[in-house]
């Protein structure tokens, strides 16, 4: 078989509509576009538009708050952290930062930070800084033999003490 023997499947690619090409293509003068008019005209996006009726979009009723000021962090399980030790990716003797962590893949960067999170087991003591951790992340971490220390207060402590 050589290049010049490839062909594509009967049927893979579909011929173009000739537009405007005489009235006997059936495509001709107005090309199925109607008489004048702005949906004749090149470059229209009427989308949503619903001929001056209210759209529906304006018709239904709105739901819920979205908090634009709301701070996202990325998640980080004990077990996938577990495994970035086991595989190399992170240095367990070391102290673990949220830097350390992104830099290895292990959370997205450009969230508000990193939260570790309780899902799986930890196997080894490490001592790690991130924004936040859930409470059984902490009792997991510490019953292992290390520590978590958090850069962002707890809602309930920033409360309490304003």
């Amino acid at each position: 078989m050589n290049l010049n023997d490839l062909r594509d499947n009967p049927g893979a690619r579909l011929k173009s509509k000739r537009l405007g090409r005489g009235i006997g293509s059936g495509k001709g003068k107005t090309s199925g576009k109607g008489v004048k008019g702005q949906k004749a005209r090149e470059g229209v996006a009427l989308n949503g538009f619903e001929g001056g009726q209210l759209p529906i979009y304006r018709r239904l009723p709105k739901r819920g708050f979205n908090n634009i000021f709301r701070k996202e962090y990325a998640p980080l399980n004990l077990g996938v952290l577990d495994k970035a030790i086991a595989d190399g990716k992170l240095d367990g003797s070391q102290p673990i930062t949220e830097a350390g962590v992104i830099a290895a893949g292990l959370a997205a960067a450009g969230k508000a930070g990193v939260r570790l999170l309780g899902n799986g087991a930890i196997t080894r003591a490490v001592h790690i800084t991130v924004s936040g951790a859930s409470a059984s992340a902490k009792a997991a971490v510490e019953a292992a033999g290390g520590s978590v220390t958090t850069t962002v207060a707890p809602k309930a402590a920033a409360e309490a003490t304003a």
